[in-house]
């Protein structure tokens, strides 16, 4: 899975969240907030996002990946900040293999 491809997936699900749960919703781009102020998500929508774009990696690449580990959370600086920096976190993840 490349990055582009990826950020890709990010984008469509956080647009088809907020679609379905605002009715509508700016377009997204890599370096939108997706959490904290001024973030398109509150935490019950990253959570459901995060989930979705577990499922739609899995589903698509054939890669399993869990977003909400201890990896994210001993992160020094919030994967979760933009879609950039989730999809740096995911590409990180995918390099290390699974965890231990």
């Amino acid at each position: 899975m490349d990055r582009s491809a990826l950020v890709s997936v990010i984008v469509e699900t956080v647009e088809d969240y907020r679609v379905t749960m605002l009715g509508g919703a700016d377009p997204a781009g890599g370096s939108s907030r997706l959490f904290g102020p001024s973030g398109l998500l509150d935490s019950l929508g990253l959570v459901s996002v995060l989930v979705e774009i577990e499922q739609k990696i899995a589903d698509r690449h054939g890669v399993a990946v869990s977003l909400m580990d201890d990896r994210a959370m001993s992160e020094s600086s919030s994967p979760f900040r933009t879609i950039d920096s989730l999809a740096d976190y995911v590409m990180r993840q995918l390099a290390a293999g699974p965890a231990s």
